[in-house]
């Protein structure tokens, strides 16, 4: 139940609550008064009867016999008052008030033969008369002091319930507005002061009401922090290794520059070959460093928004631009290359960004194949016929699992396979499966794969490795449409 309802809820039951208590007791007294009045009522006419009986006698109506006369028994002594009077309203019994006192004649004549019921006792007058004359009246008051008594104590009975419910009420309110309330809210001030002191833990509610909602927000965005923290420290930790690493792959080639610069320096005599060689050399090695800051840079400026120049250009013409240019490479390392192409449309790509894709592909599929050994360039609609002939049925199988447009690029080169566990790290920078740091062959500096991932998932597209029966696959999908 939302909080808003409930409090509605709770604020209507604290105020009706006690008004319906209270009716309900009041109603409970008022029956069993009556019942009561009732049994007083057949109690007290008996009483009537027998007092009566003893004062209706004409003759006691003479002032002067009743003198010491005692009509009210002892048990009844503090509940009975009788009361004479003579036709003129004078008061003649109790004999020890003044007999000066006199009762006016138009209340002597009120309620005659009425018994009258008060709260705190039954009353009686009646006439006395003698030989059709009119002598006098007798007044009987009853006094209702257990009927009193009982209705107090009964009432004092309800009041205590009253309280009783009250008490259970408020307290019903209280424990649930610590429950709805105070409980929720002490658990989301605890999960923030461990979130901000670094324990952070889910907080656990379950309730679906307001507070659940800042609470499953705050479980989401502590989740998300939590994240972008851990991305941030990842990425403190690959800046500083790559940093470190890339100290340690400069320090070999500068070594190296430095070495043969003061061999030339130091270099006696003419002998131009020496020289040519050792200028070679620091040639090779500055081209190593810059091609080493190229990466890296690039790589820097993929992690960010950088955004890709995409334009539109034909599938069959860009691939037979980007497939150009390796035949000299794979000629000088006795590698066969074949190049096939098999797909038409439009698609939008960044041309240059896709040119360094397919330029580091080559560059580790010919660092990786052996001599006579062979590389294949393609690429295809992801649904052509041949692209399962290429790829296996297993593997294209996996493809089609989830694309269904676009197009593939695949780089696949004899060798080594890449071990399962290696198939998610590649992608790592500076990650070599060999896991050799030396540049002896000019082997990279691990950071080509790193940039062709990125630069897939900047045209929203994916890369799968597929590698087994001495050959690895580099299959790149992009969609149809890439903005």
């Amino acid at each position: 139940m939302k909080l808003k309802k409930w409090l509605s809820l709770s604020h209507l039951i604290i105020m009706l609550a006690p008004i319906i208590t209270a009716v309900l007791l009041f109603n409970v007294l008022v029956d069993y008064n009556k019942n009561n009045d009732l049994k007083d009522y057949l109690l007290i006419m008996s009483k009537f009867k027998v007092y009566e009986d003893k004062i209706q006698s004409p003759e006691l109506y003479n002032t002067n016999s009743l003198k010491d006369k005692s009509f009210v028994i002892n048990k009844d002594k503090n509940l009975v008052l009788i009361e004479l009077y003579t036709d003129v309203g004078e008061k003649i019994y109790p004999s020890n008030e003044s007999s000066m006192l006199y009762t006016q004649t138009q209340e002597l004549y009120s309620d005659l033969y009425k018994v009258v019921t008060g709260y705190k006792a039954y009353t009686l007058k009646k006439p006395v008369f003698k030989d059709s004359t009119l002598i006098g009246f007798y007044k009987i008051t009853i006094a209702r002091n257990i009927f009193v008594k009982d209705v107090n104590n009964k009432t004092i009975i309800a009041i205590i319930c009253f309280i009783f419910v009250l008490i259970i009420i408020y307290t019903s309110v209280i424990l649930l507005l610590n429950r709805k309330f105070n409980k929720p809210i002490k658990l989301l001030v605890e999960g923030m002061h461990n979130f901000a002191t670094g324990y952070g833990n889910t907080v656990k509610y379950e309730n679906k009401d307001e507070i659940g909602e800042i609470i499953t927000n705050f479980n989401i965005m502590e989740k998300d922090i939590e994240e972008k923290r851990k991305t941030i420290e990842a990425d403190q930790k690959t800046k500083e290794y790559m940093i470190s690493a890339i100290s340690h792959d400069l320090k070999t080639p500068l070594t190296s520059v430095r070495a043969y610069s003061e061999a030339i320096i130091n270099e006696k005599g003419s002998d131009i070959k020496k020289i040519k060689n050792k200028a070679l050399v620091i040639l090779n090695k500055s081209v190593y460093m810059q091609k080493m800051i190229d990466d890296l840079l690039m790589y820097n400026l993929l992690t960010t928004d950088y955004k890709m120049n995409f334009v539109e250009v034909d599938g069959y013409e860009l691939f037979e631009m980007l497939f150009s240019g390796y035949d000299e490479d794979c000629e000088k390392n006795e590698i066969k290359l074949i190049c096939e192409i098999s797909l038409q449309g439009k698609y939008k790509v960044d041309v240059n960004q896709m040119t360094r894709v397919v330029d580091n592909l080559m560059s580790n599929a010919l660092r990786y194949t052996p001599k006579s050994g062979n590389i294949y360039m393609g690429a295809f609609s992801i649904r052509d016929a041949k692209l399962a002939e290429r790829l296996g049925r297993k593997d294209i199988e996996e493809l089609n699992l989830i694309k269904s447009e676009g197009f593939v690029l695949l780089i696949k080169n004899d060798g080594v396979i890449i071990p399962k566990e290696d198939k998610d790290k590649v992608f790592l920078p500076f990650y070599q499966c060999d896991d050799s740091r030396s540049k002896k062959t000019s082997n990279g500096v691990g950071l080509g794969l790193s940039i062709v991932n990125l630069v897939i998932k900047k045209h929203k597209g994916e890369v799968r490795i597929f590698s087994e029966d001495n050959s690895t696959v580099f299959a790149c999908w992009i969609p149809q449409k890439s903005i």
